[in-house]
């Protein structure tokens, strides 16, 4: 009872098969969540009242004086 040597072969060509469409699936997930953040964080700015571009680290009040 031994296997043929074509047999293991295949089922490796299948493993490799079926983790080369994964990595294609999560290539796809990983750019749509991308995208999605993007979107996220522009909605964000534009309730916060900051147009995207300007948008980054502000001082606040209470950093510039709280030297008292």
């Amino acid at each position: 009872m031994s296997a043929s040597p074509s047999r293991p072969y295949a089922d490796q060509q299948w493993v490799e098969s079926m983790f080369a469409d994964l990595q294609r699936q999560v290539d796809e997930l990983s750019g749509q969540l991308q995208a999605l953040t993007n979107l996220v964080h522009i909605h964000t700015l534009q309730a916060l009242g900051e147009p995207p571009h300007e948008a980054g680290p502000t001082s606040t009040p209470h950093e510039e004086g709280s030297d008292a």
